[in-house]
C-alpha cells in the first residue's frame, strides 16, 4: 500500500487521519467506484477492516465522527468517515462525500463563483435574482431585481434549487449588503447540507479534471 498516513489526532468525538495523494492501484480503483454516479456500483465495493481493538476503543469508534484529509494544489478534501462494527466484531467503513476547502490564505469552504442553473424560489415563485457565488455555508446574491431588506431576509426560508440535486431550504442571516449585492449565511434545514456538498464536489471535480485525474478520480 503505498498511501502513507501522516497524522492520526484521536479528539473525541472526532478523528483525523491525513493521507498523501500516492494511492496504490487497488485504492485508487475503489474511490473511482466510491465516487460514482451510481450508488448500487458503491455497495459492492465495501471495505471491511478486521481489527484486535478492545472493545471499549471499537464501542467509542463505532460512535465516532472521523475524517480523512486529502490535500491538492491550492484545496484540501475533507472526506467523512463513519464506522460501522458488524456481526464478527469488525469495522466497515462507509465514506461520505468530501467537502472542497480552500487553502488560499485561511481554510474554508470552496466558494464556486456564478454557479450555473442553481436558482433562489420562495416558495412556488422564482427570484429574479443572480447567485453570484456558492459555498457549503453561504452564498452572495444580488438582488437588484427584488425588493427585500437586510432586516426582511433575517430568519427567512428560500428554497435553493441545484441540478440533479433534491430542493434545499435555507434559513437566511445577511452578514454584509453593499447596493443590491447581499452576503448571506445560511443554515440548511433537514438533510440540505449533503446536497450541496455533492453539488460543490462534482462542479469542483469537473472543473479540476486534471488534479483528479492524477489520482484516478477524474469525472
Amino acid at each position: 500500500m503505498k498511501s502513507q498516513i501522516e497524522r492520526f489526532i484521536i479528539k473525541p468525538p472526532l478523528f483525523y487521519i491525513k493521507v498523501d495523494m500516492d494511492f496504490s492501484t487497488d485504492e485508487v480503483n475503489f474511490f473511482k467506484q466510491l465516487f460514482s454516479e451510481r450508488p448500487s456500483e458503491v455497495n459492492l465495493h465495501t471495505i471491511t477492516v478486521r481489527t484486535q481493538i478492545p472493545s471499549d476503543l471499537a464501542a467509542i469508534l463505532s460512535q465516532s465522527s472521523l475524517t480523512l484529509l486529502a490535500q491538492g494544489e491550492g484545496y484540501k478534501l475533507w472526506i467523512p468517515l463513519h464506522l460501522e462494527l458488524d456481526e464478527f466484531g469488525g469495522f466497515k467503513p462507509n465514506l461520505g462525500t468530501p467537502e472542497v476547502i480552500d487553502i488560499n490564505g485561511c481554510d474554508r469552504s470552496r466558494r464556486v463563483n456564478t454557479p450555473i442553473d442553481v436558482t433562489l424560489w420562495d416558495q412556488a415563485d422564482k427570484l429574479p435574482v443572480d447567485i453570484l457565488s456558492l459555498s457549503l455555508t453561504g452564498l452572495t446574491v444580488s438582488m437588484q431585481g427584488v425588493s427585500y431588506t437586510r432586516e426582511n431576509l433575517f430568519g427567512k426560508v428560500l428554497n435553493l434549487r441545484l441540478p440533479n440535486q433534491p430542493r434545499v431550504e435555507l434559513e437566511l442571516e445577511p452578514v454584509r449588503v453593499d447596493s443590491h449585492i447581499f452576503a448571506i449565511k445560511f443554515k440548511c434545514l433537514g438533510h440540505g447540507q449533503e446536497s450541496i456538498r455533492k453539488f460543490l464536489f462534482n462542479l469542483h471535480r469537473s472543473r479540476n479534471a486534471d488534479l483528479y485525474r492524477s489520482i484516478g478520480l477524474a469525472p
